[in-house]
């Protein structure tokens, strides 16, 4: 990719940028490689704790002092934490980089995790827990990932559970920071108005105060296992996920299983929306997503309609997977690889965009991808390829989870109905 450059310093810890001159802004920060998967049942949710008390005050700035300095400027500040990554961020004009790698530094080297400030945060994030539980399309996710993955850290909520919430510590902050957050586990990323030479300036300062210690790896195989789950509340609907096993994102069928997941869910065009929204009017949200790690994956569509229509929405949504591996025509194969391209090429013009993408390429594989070599990819893909990954994709045990009024029952029995093994 054009203005694309990586250094990694001596200590283990990778700065890659993207000069883009037409921009008055720079996106950067600090991408660490640890999340939910380096949880285990006696603290899962402490890698999100930690992200929100990064914010809650160094041993040179309270809370209150780091929003100020950064929203003086009209920066921002944010974080979030995935199952395989926690990143710490920001966004504000190219002069006034140093002030947001500063504060970002400050608060990954020199938090202080005081008592009162975790126990005030400890609240917000109780609200937090208790909001997604609350909320059927949020709580949902978690249920899914739970029984794709039972009993496996990769199955367990990124917020944790309340139990957990409610005891970690100060001292268990400060351990897991230590065990986690080295230099040969971290990317610095920045995009837009900036210089490669301009950022490794802040090395000696910044990025090489970060110990290089032996990295335990957290990658691990994590076996999918499927099964099924009912939430059942007095809700006006029911929220759906039917989901399989899935890929890597090193899968050599990543492109495929992109391409297979918008032709049947990914927008207003896709099979999914047209049949059972469109021309049925059974739901008012319906799509299917890909969600890729390092070792391992998921494939599942999410959909929300009434009890009555739950059986109806569950055998028509078999038979559209179905006809999936049989029946795919040139004009929505090719109407979906344009859409890729497009869609690569115009968030490449986004620089908060473009950052985590080529942080992610970073973790992944070392060294960012181009576009180029990305489009070559998307355009050897064949029909003939989707269909056998779908099928490849429906042989695995489903995972079946509804929230709602009435179990997932309906659902199963659909399922099973249509040959798969649900």
């Amino acid at each position: 990719m054009k203005n694309v450059k990586l250094t990694q310093l001596d200590n283990g810890l990778k700065v890659i940028t993207r000069t883009m001159e037409s921009l008055n802004s720079v996106a950067l920060g600090y991408w660490v490689k640890v999340g939910g998967v380096c949880e285990d049942s006696s603290n899962c949710g402490i890698s999100h704790f930690l992200e929100h008390m990064a914010f809650k005050g160094t041993k040179t700035r309270t809370s209150k002092q780091i929003a100020d300095e950064i929203e003086s400027v009209g920066g921002y500040l944010n974080a979030y934490t995935s199952k395989e990554v926690t990143a710490y961020h920001s966004k504000l004009l190219g002069e006034n980089k140093g002030l947001a790698i500063n504060i970002l530094s400050d608060i990954l080297q020199n938090p202080t995790f005081l008592k009162e400030e975790l126990e005030r945060e400890r609240g917000v994030i109780l609200q937090e827990f208790f909001q997604t539980r609350d909320t059927p399309d949020d709580i949902i996710f978690d249920h899914f990932q739970n029984i794709a993955f039972k009993g496996q850290a990769l199955g367990t909520p990124i917020l944790g559970t309340e139990e957990i919430i409610s005891r970690i510590s100060s001292e268990d902050l400060s351990r897991y920071l230590s065990n986690h957050y080295h230099a040969n586990n971290m990317v610095f990323a920045a995009v837009g108005n900036v210089s490669h030479e301009e950022v490794l300036d802040y090395a000696d300062k910044y990025f090489l105060k970060f110990k290089a210690e032996k990295i335990h790896s957290d990658n691990k195989a994590f076996k999918y296992v499927g099964g099924s789950y009912s939430d059942v509340r007095d809700i006006e609907q029911v929220h759906a996920v039917v989901g399989f096993n899935g890929l890597s994102c090193k899968d050599t069928d990543y492109y495929t299983m992109a391409i297979f997941s918008s032709i049947l869910g990914g927008g207003m065009s896709s099979r999914l929306f047209q049949e059972i929204r469109e021309k049925r009017g059974l739901v008012y949200s319906i799509y299917s997503f890909s969600n890729s790690y390092t070792q391992n994956g998921v494939f599942g569509v999410y959909a929300a309609t009434t009890a009555d229509k739950l059986k109806e929405l569950a055998n028509i949504l078999a038979l559209e997977l179905l006809k999936m591996t049989e029946n795919i025509t040139e004009k929505e194969f090719q109407r979906t690889k344009a859409q890729f391209k497009t869609s690569l090429l115009i968030s490449s013009e986004n620089n908060t965009v473009s950052c985590e993408q080529l942080v992610n390429q970073t973790i992944v594989f070392g060294h960012p991808i181009s576009h180029k070599e990305i489009i070559e990819k998307i355009d050897a893909v064949t029909i003939d390829d989707v269909k056998r990954l779908a099928s490849k994709i429906f042989q695995s045990v489903t995972s079946i989870v509804t929230v709602g009024k009435c179990d997932c029952t309906d659902v199963v029995e659909a399922f099973k109905t249509n040959g798969f093994k649900a």
